[in-house]
């Protein structure tokens, strides 16, 4: 008898972070989930996972498991209430203030056992973003928007520092401080990454030392290390270099080739065992395969993201003749994506 494929569908109400979707995606499918699509809602959904944003009273009827990741920040969400027919209730979240108030709720209805807290973070897929090693620029990097933090010390620091070329940044909305740049693609970024041995992680205030950024994870797995703020290394991750100050004169000195090598190494095997003992803590087994088609599939969106970032910046700048050709080598990927029986990219 043929075993039928558990179904997962992925949602997110604020913004979906391409990097983390692809993270959760593969994760999911290397575990044995069907990932849905918007497409797909009709049809019956056996797990439900919630990344960043509060989905309200949209799914109020759902009745199977539930695993939410509170990466962001929300903390004050009563989980239990917004899902009371779901059968289990995962919260993933580096703080006990994520599940302090749906778990008081649901232990005065006495359905304590419902809502289960995970300290951890996102899964991570080493083998998903890791790219071959490369010459590494001594100069820092920075890749963010612009952060509106007016006051902040290591926000100021940092922006002296690109503003006298010192820092190379990349984002939006750095015009508002006089500064020429671009966003890049989550692809470019990765790339880039690879190719610079320190970055910073400059956070928002109010995100310091109750989750992690980012790029915690993603330049230490290409040998870059990450200048972050003290108090924001919460799982004593790899490469994660915390300073209580961003001034020019404080910063370590940039790291040598072998110790980059030494951290892309590093950096692969705390966040593969991370994921495993995630897939563990949610009653999953924690020899999955961390390879095959799933990820095949994501870096396939990611190269599909990049194509789309670069259609919409060349019409931006006012390259309309582009359209047709990229219009039609768009269609073209999509037919042989769907051939190969891969999403063009991923949906929440």
């Amino acid at each position: 008898m043929t075993r039928v494929q558990p179904s997962c569908l992925i949602v997110s109400s604020d913004y979906l972070d391409l990097d983390v979707a692809l993270n959760v995606r593969a994760f999911y499918s290397c575990i044995g989930y069907r990932i849905l699509s918007k497409s797909d809602r009709h049809e019956a959904v056996d797990l439900l996972v919630v990344l960043r944003g509060d989905n309200g009273t949209d799914q109020r009827e759902f009745r199977g498991e539930v695993h939410i990741y509170d990466y962001v920040k929300e903390y004050t969400v009563d989980w239990a209430a917004r899902y009371p027919l779901a059968a289990r209730i995962q919260l993933v979240s580096l703080s006990p203030h994520g599940a302090g108030g749906s778990a008081e709720s649901a232990a005065a209805a006495g359905e304590g056992l419902r809502l289960h807290w995970i300290q951890a973070y996102l899964p991570v897929i080493p083998a998903l973003w890791q790219r071959p090693c490369l010459p590494k620029d001594e100069r820092p990097l920075h890749l963010s928007n612009y952060k509106r933090m007016a006051g902040d010390p290591f926000q100021h620091q940092l922006l002296e520092q690109i503003q006298a070329g010192m820092v190379r940044v990349f984002g939006a909305n750095w015009q508002l401080v006089g500064v020429s740049t671009h966003p890049l693609s989550y692809w470019q970024a990765n790339r880039l990454l690879a190719r610079h041995g320190r970055c910073f992680g400059l956070m928002w205030p109010y995100q310091r030392g109750r989750t992690l950024s980012g790029r915690m994870w993603q330049a230490p797995l290409q040998g870059c290390f990450v200048l972050s703020e003290a108090g924001t290394d919460l799982l004593g991750m790899p490469g994660v270099v915390q300073l209580h100050s961003f001034a020019a004169a404080t910063l370590p000195p940039a790291p040598d080739g072998a110790a980059c090598l030494r951290l892309r190494q590093e950096a692969a095997a705390y966040w593969e065992a991370h994921t495993r003992s995630l897939a563990a803590s949610l009653g999953f087994d924690p020899q999955l395969h961390l390879e095959g088609a799933p990820l095949r599939r994501q870096r396939w969106a990611l190269r599909w993201n990049h194509l789309e970032f670069l259609r919409r910046r060349w019409l931006q700048h006012g390259q309309g003749w582009l359209q047709p050709p990229l219009t039609w080598a768009r269609r073209c990927l999509a037919r042989g994506a769907r051939r190969l029986g891969c999403h063009p990219r991923p949906r929440s």
